[in-house]
């Protein structure tokens, strides 16, 4: 079996109405890529995510996608060359990446920085999606405490938030003060809330605070970071998200009893991906996040989602378990 052609396909699938405006005036992942690699045996794979330049895309062109059984392909390739293989052999591609350990994936809900109203008001389209955990981009020209009183007071109590500071909370002792602040909501764990190569300052943070510290893997050093018990638990994001990548560092994280959580921004097939993925690492037990339920529709069929209590079904279907929606699809082509 050869590759014989890769159709890269742009695509801008719109978020839902609630904030279209909002993600459109701030120019937030508009663009996204699918992609369907051919075979000479008729088999077609799809994946979705970033841009690959022609040069890279070409470099598969001739090749067996069993060559590429380890994951080492740029993301959206890989993808589409486990449909194929799992295609071929009749397989889930959970089968090709190691043991199911996991029947159901937990999904995250994801909300960029809004206002209190704003942010209360995608609450309630998540709880009503399936979602029962909610990352949000905390900063500083917003009154964290503010806004998550507002989700708090229109969702119920079993609604977790994930507070991503991406370092803005700058030092141990302005962590420190917003945990106090948020010490009686149900927040599920800080995520980056100082610069990371900060050791000193999350052994300090962890010192004096019960809430979780997830950072993500690679910065510092894992193992420094592990033996510096710096932090809870480890995302593992692109671009480092090659399936033979992912599998490393939740091997190393799972070595330290911390779990995962995996991040990965794309559409449905992207969402798809990550559910096998997870499904066969142990660890890998924190709400995964793809930004897909953002859109106002799918581009796959089925759909990834329904969610029930935060979580999807691993599919067991030959490949990835989805096809492309061909209408949706060219609905949305640039």
């Amino acid at each position: 079996m050869k590759i014989t052609q890769i159709d890269v396909i742009e695509v801008r699938v719109p978020y839902h109405e609630g904030i279209y405006e909002l993600m459109t005036r701030r120019n937030l992942y508009q663009i996204d890529y699918v992609y369907k690699v051919h075979t000479d045996v008729g088999l077609i794979g799809i994946g979705d995510g970033a841009f690959q330049a022609d040069d890279v895309v070409q470099r598969y062109i001739g090749r067996n996608p069993f060559e590429f059984m380890n994951g080492w392909a740029p993301t959206p390739l890989q993808q589409a060359f486990y449909d194929i293989m799992g295609k071929a052999l009749g397989v889930p591609v959970h089968q090709l990446l190691g043991e199911k350990v996991h029947d159901k994936t937990q999904f995250s809900y994801w909300s960029i920085d809004m206002t209190p109203e704003e942010w209360a008001a995608e609450a309630k389209h998540a709880y009503a999606l399936g979602y029962r955990l909610h990352k949000i981009k905390a900063r500083p020209w917003f009154e964290v405490l503010e806004q998550v009183e507002a989700i708090a007071a229109v969702v119920p109590d079993d609604y977790q938030l994930r507070v991503d500071a991406n370092d803005s909370f700058e030092t141990p002792a302005q962590t420190l003060e917003v945990a106090r602040q948020l010490q009686d909501y149900n927040i599920e764990s800080f995520e980056t809330p100082i610069p990371q190569a900060d050791i000193a300052g999350y052994q300090e943070i962890k010192r004096h605070t019960d809430i979780p510290i997830t950072i993500h893997f690679g910065n510092p050093d894992p193992i420094e970071a592990i033996r510096a018990n710096m932090n809870d638990s480890f995302i593992i994001a692109y671009p480092d998200s090659r399936a033979a990548n992912a599998k490393r560092e939740a091997i190393i994280s799972n070595a330290a009893h911390l779990p995962v959580w995996i991040q990965i921004v794309g559409l449905g097939i992207t969402t798809c991906y990550v559910m096998h993925l997870a499904a066969v690492m142990p660890n890998a037990t924190m709400p995964a996040i793809t930004l897909n339920a953002l859109r106002a529709f799918d581009l796959v069929t089925p759909s990834t989602i329904p969610l029930v209590d935060g979580y999807a079904t691993v599919p067991d279907e030959p490949g990835l378990g989805v096809e492309l929606d061909e209408d949706a699809l060219d609905n949305c082509r640039v």
